[in-house]
C-alpha cells in the first residue's frame, strides 16, 4: 500500500522529456505543398487573363489584341512547374485528339478568313491555352470554375449598386469613352458602362462593365452550367439575378435551356417545369401588354421582339443588318460558302450590329462548321456523362445561332467544365471546395 502511495509522487522522465520535444517538420513536403500552389494559382492566372479579356471588360480594353500572350506567361510557367512534380496538375491523357482537332478547326478558320502569317501563328499560342485545359485535372477544373464563378459575382455585387444608384439620380463620376476597334461609344462609370444606343431609355440595359447586356448574360449562363448542382451557392444567386438585370432575350433563352438541362441532369421530371414556365411566361406578356398601356421595359425589350413582323419573322431576329442578310443570302446560294469570304470582306460591314451563325459562314464557310463539329465530338468523348455532353451541345447550339463565337474563351471554358459534371440523376454533386 504504501509503495502504491510512494508512486503518485514519482514523476517519470520520459513525460518531461515529451514536454521539450519538438516533432521534426518534413520541409521537404511543405516545399512540395508550396510549390503545387503556386503552380496552380499561376496558371488560373493565365486562364483568368484570357477568360475575362475575351469578355472584354472596359478596363482590359487595352490587350485586347495580345492578350493571349499576356496569358500564356503565367500559363506556360505553371504548366512548366507542374511537371516538376509528384502530382502534377496537368497530367490527363486524354487531350490528344481533342487538341488535334482543335489546332484544325483554328487552322481551318484562320485560312478561310485570308488571315496573314501572323494569324496562322496565333494559332500555335492560343493551342497552347486549350491545350492546358485539356490536360488540366478534372477536380482543378471545378475549382477553377468556382473561382471563375465568384470572380464574376464580385463584380455584379458591387456594379448592381452602383448601377442602381445611377437610375436613382445620384451624380456619379464618369467620362465618355469610345474602345478603339470595337465599334462602340459608352459613358464609363467606372463600376458600370451605359452604352450611347441605350443613354436616352428610361431604363439603360445594364451589362455592367463589359460590351453589351447579352456578353454579360451569356457569360452567367455558361458559369451557371458550369455550376449545376451547386445553385444553393450566395455566387450563383447573384449570377441569376445579373442575367434578369440584362433584359437580353437570348440569355432568357438560353436561362430556360439551362433550367431544362439542370433538371435533366439530376433526373427531375420536366413536363411539369413545362407548363409552369409557359403559364409565367402567358402571365409575363398579358401584365406586360397591360401596365402602363405597354410602356414599360419587359413589353419593349423582350415581348415586342418575339412577335412576328410583316414578312413572318420574329422582330427580335436582329442579329444582322438588312444589308449584310442580303449579302449572306447571295453567299448561301452560290459556292463559296464552303470556303466563306473571309473577315476583311466582313468587316466592310461593321462588327456592331452584326453577330450569329450568319458572320461565322460567311467569315468562315461551311468546312469550318465541318471542323467545329468534328472537334466538338473528340471533347464529347472525354466525358463519361452523357447528360452533361448533351446539356452542352444544347446550349452550343442556342449560343452559335445568336452569337456564332462557339469556341471564344469565356464561354467555352465553363461548358467544358460542363462535361466533368457529376450530377446524375442517381448522384447528385455534393458542394466541392
Amino acid at each position: 500500500m504504501s509503495k502504491r502511495l510512494s508512486d503518485i509522487f514519482i514523476i517519470h522522465t520520459k513525460n518531461i522529456q515529451r514536454l521539450f520535444f519538438v516533432r521534426k517538420i518534413n520541409l521537404s513536403r511543405l516545399y512540395l505543398i508550396q510549390v503545387r500552389k503556386i503552380a496552380l494559382y499561376t496558371s488560373f492566372l493565365g486562364l483568368f487573363i484570357v477568360y475575362y479579356a475575351s469578355l472584354t471588360p472596359w478596363f482590359l480594353w487595352p490587350i485586347h489584341k495580345y492578350y493571349v500572350f499576356f496569358a500564356l506567361v503565367p500559363l506556360l510557367l505553371g504548366m512548366l512547374m507542374s511537371r516538376q512534380l509528384k502530382q502534377p496538375i496537368f497530367n490527363r491523357k486524354d487531350y490528344l485528339y481533342p487538341l488535334i482537332a482543335c489546332i484544325l478547326l483554328q487552322l481551318t478558320m484562320a485560312l478561310t478568313s485570308r488571315k496573314n502569317i501572323n494569324g496562322v501563328l496565333m494559332v500555335v499560342f492560343s493551342s497552347m491555352i486549350y491545350m492546358s485545359l485539356f490536360r488540366m485535372e478534372i477536380k482543378e477544373l471545378k475549382r477553377l470554375s468556382n473561382y471563375l464563378t465568384t470572380s464574376m459575382a464580385c463584380i455584379l455585387v458591387i456594379s448592381i449598386p452602383f448601377y442602381i444608384l445611377h437610375l436613382l439620380g445620384v451624380h456619379l463620376p464618369h467620362f465618355h469613352t469610345a474602345p478603339a476597334d470595337l465599334d462602340y461609344s459608352f459613358e464609363n462609370y467606372y463600376f458600370f458602362l451605359v452604352d450611347d444606343r441605350f443613354a436616352f431609355e428610361f431604363i439603360p440595359r445594364f451589362h455592367s462593365i463589359f460590351l453589351e447586356p447579352s456578353h454579360l448574360g451569356m457569360a452567367c449562363i455558361s458559369l451557371l452550367y458550369s455550376q449545376i448542382g451547386n445553385w444553393n451557392k450566395l455566387s450563383c444567386k447573384i449570377l441569376f439575378v445579373g442575367i434578369f438585370m440584362t433584359f437580353s432575350v437570348a440569355a432568357y433563352i438560353c436561362l430556360i435551356l439551362l433550367f431544362f438541362s439542370s433538371a435533366w441532369m439530376k433526373g427531375k421530371a420536366i413536363l411539369g417545369k413545362i407548363l409552369l414556365i409557359l403559364t409565367l411566361c402567358v402571365i409575363t406578356i398579358i401584365t406586360s401588354l397591360i401596365y402602363n398601356k405597354g410602356n414599360n421595359l419587359v413589353n419593349q425589350l423582350i415581348v415586342q421582339r418575339l412577335t412576328l413582323n410583316t414578312e413572318g419573322k420574329i422582330e427580335g431576329d436582329n442579329r444582322t443588318t438588312a444589308i449584310f442578310t442580303k449579302e449572306y443570302n447571295k453567299l448561301a446560294s452560290s459556292e463559296e460558302i464552303i470556303i466563306g469570304k473571309g473577315m476583311e470582306k466582313f468587316l466592310r460591314f461593321g462588327n456592331n450590329g452584326n453577330s450569329g451563325f450568319r458572320v461565322y459562314i460567311y467569315c468562315y464557310g461551311l468546312l469550318s462548321i465541318l471542323m467545329l463539329i468534328i472537334f466538338f465530338i473528340t471533347l464529347f468523348r472525354t466525358s463519361t456523362n452523357r447528360r452533361a455532353v448533351v446539356s452542352m451541345t444544347l446550349i452550343s447550339i442556342a449560343s452559335f445561332i445568336a452569337h456564332g463565337t462557339p469556341i471564344l474563351y469565356y464561354f467555352f471554358i465553363p461548358l467544358y467544365i460542363l462535361l466533368f459534371n457529376e450530377t446524375t440523376p442517381q448522384k447528385k454533386l455534393t458542394k466541392t471546395q
